[in-house]
């Protein structure tokens, strides 16, 4: 007799129906000071918002945002006014950082029923290039 396993990462069936939803309302953030917004599970896609005057810094870790020098960051930047695509990711936290400036960012994005737990630590000690 088998057991059930609990859905991870790699289970396709996660990614192929709708999301479950979660949202951030608008909220600022420091220049280069990076900011942490936790998902409840793994995502599916996310979709990062920057109404405010300055352009905002996403990226998916702390280091990510924060580098300095820029040369050496993993991030990429919303400019002011304007929105990203929406992104087909998957991972369990996203951080943000004003870019020149203090930006107002708001986050919408789709979840899986993936526990955080049963997904992989992404830094780059853990060997992830380009994610800081």
């Amino acid at each position: 007799m088998g057991q059930w396993v609990s859905s991870n990462h790699n289970n396709a069936d996660e990614y192929v129906g709708s999301s479950l939803p979660f949202t951030t309302g608008s909220f600022v953030t420091a220049d280069a000071v990076g900011t942490k917004i936790n998902f409840p599970y793994v995502t599916r896609w996310i979709q990062v918002f920057n109404a405010g005057a300055g352009a905002v810094r996403v990226g998916f870790t702390k280091n990510g945002v924060e580098a300095n020098p820029v040369s050496n960051s993993n991030y990429f930047v919303i400019p002011a006014a304007e929105q990203s695509a929406r992104l087909e990711i998957k991972c369990t936290e996203l951080w943000v950082a004003g870019h020149g400036a203090t930006p107002t960012i708001s986050l919408v994005a789709g979840y899986t029923n993936i526990p955080k737990g049963r997904f992989l630590n992404l830094t780059g000690s853990e060997g992830f290039k380009g994610i800081g």
